[in-house]
């Protein structure tokens, strides 16, 4: 039901309205009846009233003067006028007070309960809209806080324009002193209860102040947008917010954080400048492996890695791994990961270093063919650079390969030696009765120099080239003693020696018997 009073100076008029129409058939519930203006309106102060049916001449205060006290101090209240004939050139003047309907005296029941039905009709409509917008005002001031997320990780992300910022910011509420700007970021570990991280927010929103805002972005990290009035205040203040955030996380958590810091700017749209520096700050930290406070500014004035000094290293570990020599090749990858270390780099500046490094060390494998067979197999690098977030845990991994690498190296080169070493053996055998046959002629062979094939077939057998050599002409010239009737000197020619009386003097040296003496000493 919607409420209702009626003003008339007229008892009769007024009585018989009141009395001849079913207010509450139509809607309305009449509430009150005034002879004049100023009795209606202090009802009205001290009433919630929807409607007002009036007539236009009355005294004290007439019907147009009470509606435009109406419009002015109570908007929402329909007002109805009843005027006579002559009157009507008044109504002009009510349009100006928002006056909802006329109606020419005399009026019937049924021309009045016509008004009344509109009159409802627009009532409903108001109030069903009032519904909606308190409705839409509410969800509103649910949404403000998700909205305020969605706003300032918006400008964090570059992804607002100058129109854009200044059209929201008010409704918005943001406090923008219109100084410098700061982002600090706290990347917040994985294992993290969601009420740690509510905690660490709200505790958080007590140590900044009215200006400054925290929100979270999609990587859940927490993010602190601080205002500041000039860029070294602001500096010296980010540090020490900072510094407050890193040991409350400490005092929630066992798990430590990481916290970058970017730099100052000057303007709201260039906040996504210090977002980013604040990010890269942190992965800076968690390319190192430290959890801790980091500010781009420090990060910057360490230089970039130097592609030269980069493909020296990487050259210089290739050249230890091809040398062989133990220990060096480990110290020429610890020089690429010191190089790393001192530099300023991101987590991708470091995967593509190391697939590099990967590069360089897969093409030494190929070059050595310890990669492609089943002898040395599941020893090409298939790690993906990606899955190292540290440098300590690719250092790690490619120790462990540079060691492989080293002993598949050392195996295939022991592999060669020894077969050069059976070369060497089966020339021998086959050519030592060739007089000529000397060190040089298996050096030739086997495309060594003579030191390279002496200590090959030193290491290889015990013994000298010269030793080996003698053994198997003396062991042949036993077999030849045992099974011919060959005189000594023949037996010094089948064997390789040109001198018959050497030969003599070698054998009985060898064996402690003349060759005349161990013929005899088999015969016995």
């Amino acid at each position: 039901m919607y409420k209702l009073i009626f003003v008339d100076d007229e008892d009769i008029v007024r009585e018989g309205i009141s009395s001849r129409i079913p207010w509450g058939d139509n809607g309305f519930d009449l509430v009150g009846t005034f002879d004049n203006g100023i009795a209606a309106l202090e009802y009205i102060e001290n009433h919630e009233i929807d409607v007002v049916l009036s007539d236009i001449s009355m005294p004290r205060m007439d019907g147009l003067t009470l509606s435009g006290k109406i419009a002015d101090t109570h908007p929402r209240i329909q007002v109805l006028l009843l005027t006579g004939f002559e009157e009507f050139q008044y109504a002009r003047e009510a349009v100006h007070h928002r006056v909802k309907e006329f109606l020419l005296k005399p009026i019937t029941a049924d021309e009045l309960r016509t008004v009344l039905e509109r009159t409802r009709k627009e009532l409903d409509r108001l109030r069903s809209a009032e519904k909606e917008q308190e409705h839409l005002q509410e969800l509103l001031e649910r949404s403000l806080p998700l909205l305020r997320e969605r706003f300032f990780y918006s400008l964090a992300s570059g992804r607002l324009t100058v129109n854009d910022i200044n059209r929201r910011r008010e409704f918005l509420g943001w406090k923008d002193k219109e100084g410098c700007y700061q982002i600090v970021i706290a990347s917040l570990p994985d294992n993290w209860e969601e009420i740690t991280r509510l905690t660490l927010t709200e505790k958080t929103r007590g140590f900044i102040s009215e200006y400054d805002v925290v929100f979270s972005n999609r990587n859940e990290a927490l993010v602190i947008l601080l205002q500041g009035d000039n860029g070294e205040n602001l500096d010296k203040r980010s540090r020490n917010i900072s510094e407050q955030l890193f040991s409350t996380a400490l005092s929630l958590s066992d798990s430590p954080v990481t916290i970058g810091i970017g730099e100052t700017v000057e303007k709201p749209e260039d906040v996504n400048r210090s977002y980013l520096g604040a990010g890269n700050a942190i992965d800076h930290a968690r390319v190192l492996g430290f959890t801790m406070i980091q500010s781009i500014n420090e990060v910057r004035k360490k230089n970039r890695v130097s592609q030269e000094a980069f493909i020296s290293r990487a050259r210089h570990l290739v050249k230890a791994l091809r040398e062989g020599v133990r220990h060096t090749a480990q110290q020429a990858l610890d020089d690429v990961f010191r190089l790393f270390e001192e530099s300023y780099l991101t987590s991708t500046d470091v995967v593509g270093y190391l697939a590099r490094l990967q590069y360089h060390l897969s093409d030494f494998i190929d070059e050595m063919g310890i990669g492609e067979n089943s002898e040395f197999e599941n020893l090409s690098l298939t790690a993906e650079p990606r899955r190292f977030t540290r440098l300590a845990d690719a250092r790690r991994y490619f120790t462990e390969q540079i060691n492989r690498i080293e002993e598949n190296v050392r195996k295939r080169r022991e592999h060669a030696v020894l077969s050069r070493i059976d070369k060497a053996r089966s020339l021998i055998n086959e050519r030592f009765a060739d007089k000529s046959f000397s060190l040089q002629n298996i050096c030739t062979e086997l495309y060594l120099s003579t030191s390279q094939f002496s200590a090959l077939f030193k290491e290889g057998t015990g013994q000298t080239f010269v030793e080996y050599l003698t053994e198997i002409r003396i062991n042949e010239a036993k077999r030849l003693l045992k099974s011919t009737d060959m005189k000594s000197y023949e037996i010094a020619d089948s064997v390789g020696y040109q001198d018959p009386r050497y030969f003599s003097s070698l054998f009985k040296k060898i064996t402690g018997f003349t060759t005349t003496e161990y013929r005899k000493e088999l015969e016995n």
